[in-house]
């Protein structure tokens, strides 16, 4: 083993603490973790593999975004299969990890920004093949989370891939842009969290107090208005832990085709709203269930939970 880079990532550590989540083989048997599997490995294959289908471009031509990037884990992937990368990050401490590895492999086609995800705009960053939303989308509260996919949409060129936790049950509504969509809200911090105290918390969001979680149908609409043509739920390659409120989306940006055999097609909306959908019903309708079961006292629901009863419907939403 490199006792020099064994001896550096000590220093990373003293300064900034140990990687949490993105365990990355530096040399021989060095790993920013440790020589097992740990944190996003399982989500690093459905990434790289789908962006391989999807694309069906070598990577090394591919300029790559890695959003709320953390510790660096997929933008380093992507580099180290010679495409152009770019991880943007607000945390100091994760940022530093990954420039850390970065500067260890020698990986001259990957930039890190210490940046809100907020700011990313085409005139800033560029534009991109691919972006990847892994994880930030249900941090984020409105109407920043509408205005968010709209700069991520205008940066993408080709893929955008999304993977979030979404509202099953969605309880409340927000119009955007004259389109109603729904969702459920989430508490992030305490109200009188000092910003430190916000920074501190890894698994939360950077500064809002609340976030938004769309539901599935509106985040499928809301991608259809972005220009986005044709949007997948991807379920190979597998995630057998993934929560159930818990989805991995493609959007692709491709040319509308005209439909030759049904002229009256051509009139068909493409950017429908979600309460035009029958799967926006029944979300609703679970929403109801969900609305009943904070009024099961908190004791309870953890007892019916720690015995499997009802637990799909009584489960919390906690951000990760």
């Amino acid at each position: 083993m490199n006792r020099d880079i064994v001896e550096r990532k000590r220093e990373v550590i003293q300064r900034f603490g140990p990687w949490i989540a993105n365990n990355i083989h530096l040399v021989d048997d060095c790993y920013t973790i440790g020589e097992k599997i740990e944190g996003d490995e399982v989500k690093l294959r459905r990434i790289l593999q789908v962006v391989s289908d999807i694309t069906k471009r070598p990577l090394e031509t591919l300029r790559v975004l890695d959003l709320a990037c953390l510790e660096g884990l997929y933008a380093i992937e992507f580099a180290r299969h010679a495409a152009r990368a770019v991880g943007i990050e607000g945390r100091e401490a994760h940022i530093a990890k990954a420039r850390f590895v970065k500067n260890e492999l020698s990986l001259n086609n990957l930039e890190f920004f210490q940046d809100d995800v907020r700011n990313v705009t085409k005139a800033k960053y560029g534009e991109f093949d691919v972006v990847l939303c892994l994880g930030i989308l249900y941090h984020l509260d409105v109407p920043d989370v509408f205005s968010f996919l709209e700069q991520i949409a205008d940066v993408c060129q080709d893929v955008i891939i999304i993977d979030t936790r979404i509202a099953l049950g969605p309880t409340r509504s927000y119009t955007h842009k004259g389109t109603q969509y729904w969702g459920h809200s989430i508490r992030e911090h305490r109200p009188n969290d000092t910003r430190e105290q916000k920074l501190s918390r890894y698994w939360a969001s950077l500064d809002n107090v609340t976030s938004f979680h769309l539901s599935r149908t509106s985040l499928y609409c809301m991608l259809g208005r972005l220009g986005f043509t044709s949007v997948y739920e991807c379920h190979l390659p597998a995630e057998p832990t993934k929560p159930i409120d818990r989805i991995t989306v493609v959007g692709i940006k491709g040319r509308r085709q005209r439909i030759i055999n049904s002229p009256l097609m051509e009139q068909y909306p493409v950017d429908n709203a979600p309460h035009e959908f029958t799967l926006h019903r029944i979300e609703r309708m679970y929403g109801h269930f969900y609305r009943v079961s904070r009024l099961v006292p908190e004791k309870l629901r953890i007892l019916l939970q720690s015995r499997g009863v009802l637990s799909a419907l009584f489960k919390p939403y906690k951000p990760r």
